[in-house]
């Protein structure tokens, strides 16, 4: 009786110190964006009170105004959503036809090639920065967005060809033949039957790489100099001045910024996960 007490209490004493734990590191993810928010519908006055005060006493929606009525903030909005919708159909378009490639067809070196595509995400970013920013120089492409679409297109495509072939690795070869046997030809095959049925994992791959690219910042800082080619990641930088900083707008743009990301992370969370994994227990 006694050692089955103490088993209970260890159990509830590890369950209780699990719940503070995973509270605390909660509070500590969260905090930082509670600020966020609060702070962008706090007035100037009550922004830099001491203490501070968690929620506005008097809320006002006069920093999104202020933010929206920014030219250059449109214009970095305008072309951030550009970009990454460039880059998210040329990349889904790119990706789809290699995964076909490798989980249809056989050829020499094809895990190789799988193996090199995913190994170019171990890369740091940092490390081909300035190679990346010294070529751009040289071919006179920097302040030229296309050339930005480019890089991010080496950057989503490792991650966007693993992503489908997991999905389309799941399905049957028998059904592609099936459609041979009715006298489809085989590209026929793959736009009326394969395709349809790996749109899941389409929109879940076109999400991610709407969201990479659309929060991305190093190379949007280094391939864009002149104010209106820059991205929103960059431009909210703009309500950082030398000697002072205007955090409401600064932080209102940033929830503004936030907004399509953590739209498009609701959306693909579960499918993202999946997309992961489902080939590897295939």
């Amino acid at each position: 009786m006694g050692k089955t007490r103490k088993i209970k209490r260890a159990t509830l004493f590890w369950k209780i110190s699990w719940i503070t734990t995973g509270f605390i590191m909660l509070l500590f993810v969260i905090s930082p964006l509670i600020a966020l928010i609060s702070t962008s519908f706090k007035p100037t006055e009550e922004q830099l009170v001491s203490p501070p005060t968690i929620f506005p006493v008097n809320p006002t929606l006069e920093n999104y105004v202020s933010a929206l009525n920014e030219p250059a903030f449109i214009r970095y909005l305008i072309n951030s959503f550009a970009i990454a919708v460039s880059t998210t159909v040329l990349a889904i378009i790119i990706a789809t036809f290699a995964t076909f490639s490798f989980t249809r067809l056989k050829f020499p070196g094809n895990r190789v090639f799988l193996v090199v595509v995913v190994l170019g995400q171990v890369i740091p970013l940092s490390a081909i920065a300035v190679p990346l920013y010294q070529n751009a120089t040289a071919l006179g492409v920097i302040d030229f967005l296309p050339a930005l679409v480019a890089v991010y297109l080496a950057l989503v495509l490792p991650v966007a060809v693993w992503m489908m072939r997991s999905y389309m690795a799941n399905i049957p070869k028998e059904i592609e033949e099936a459609t041979l046997v009715d006298g489809c030809t085989p590209l026929n095959g793959f736009f009326r039957v394969l395709l349809p049925m790996i749109l899941p994992g389409i929109a879940a791959t076109a999400s991610y790489i709407f969201f990479v690219v659309w929060q991305e910042f190093l190379f949007a800082l280094v391939y864009t100099t002149k104010q209106e080619n820059r991205t929103v990641s960059v431009g909210i930088l703009d309500f950082v001045g030398q000697y002072e900083t205007n955090w409401g707008n600064l932080m209102a743009a940033s929830v503004l910024m936030a907004i399509p990301a953590m739209l498009t992370f609701l959306f693909i969370q579960k499918r993202l996960v999946s997309g992961l994994t489902d080939g590897a227990v295939k």
